[in-house]
């Protein structure tokens, strides 16, 4: 099992911030150590961190416990890109989460207990403004912004399984989104494969503390949600 950190991302949205979101500080440590300890605790040693933003700080930070992946496009193309470059460098199962995710580890443990080779993690009390998921038959068919509030099952938190099984399809299918100009998120590659009637199953979170740290208002929210805590963040 392989470990994957999306940390290119500018975070323009947090206002006046001079280092990557991955590195704004939650219980004294930059939230990318607390992710590496909780791939480490459970089991997952080969960790790729894909950088953008002020890369050097995060080398810096990091030095060689990790496989860096640098995003040149960050300022230009979401999160799409970075798992395209990413998949090629990837060759087990991995986990993939997204830099400035907060989590308590044991939504980790969730995670990787998902059975089907694409496994997402879903909080399952909703929100307008975030990557919505629709599920039938306890299987995920669709994850997208545009799903309306009120027939959405919960949302992606940000933290998803993949079985190395489906790293050359998922690739393929980022590979032709990207090739025909379309830009956002990786998770527009798991739709397609959910078209083609790939099973795409889920965990909820079940009250577990999470929070992705789009805004600096929940910066500070992830402050007072894990600040404190010793051994579940």
């Amino acid at each position: 099992m392989q470990g994957l950190i999306l940390a290119a991302g500018k975070g323009t949205r947090m206002g006046n911030i001079d280092v990557p979101k991955c590195m704004l500080e939650i219980n004294g440590r930059p939230i990318i150590k607390h992710q590496i300890d909780s791939f480490k605790k459970n089991g997952i040693e080969d960790i790729f961190v894909v950088t953008g933003y002020k890369s050097e700080m995060i080398h810096e930070l990091l030095k060689d416990q990790v496989h860096y992946i640098h995003n040149s496009k960050f300022e230009k193309m979401n999160n799409i890109y970075s798992v395209w470059l990413a998949i090629q460098k990837l060759h087990d199962d991995f986990v993939c989460v997204y830099g400035d995710l907060v989590f308590d580890e044991k939504i980790l443990k969730k995670c990787l207990e998902i059975e089907n080779e694409i496994g997402l993690m879903v909080e399952p009390n909703t929100r307008n403004e975030t990557m919505k998921v629709k599920i039938e038959n306890n299987q995920i068919i669709a994850v997208n912004k545009k799903i309306e509030h009120k027939i959405a099952d919960g949302n992606f938190i940000g933290m998803a399984k993949f079985s190395k099984k489906v790293t050359r399809p998922l690739f393929h299918e980022i590979e032709e989104l990207i090739s025909n100009g379309i830009d956002g998120y990786y998770t527009l590659g798991i739709e397609e494969l959910i078209k083609k009637n790939k099973e795409v199953g889920y965990q909820f979170t079940n009250g577990l503390s999470w929070i992705d740290m789009d805004e600096a208002e929940e910066f500070q929210a992830a402050k007072k949600m894990f600040d404190g805590r010793r051994n579940s963040i």
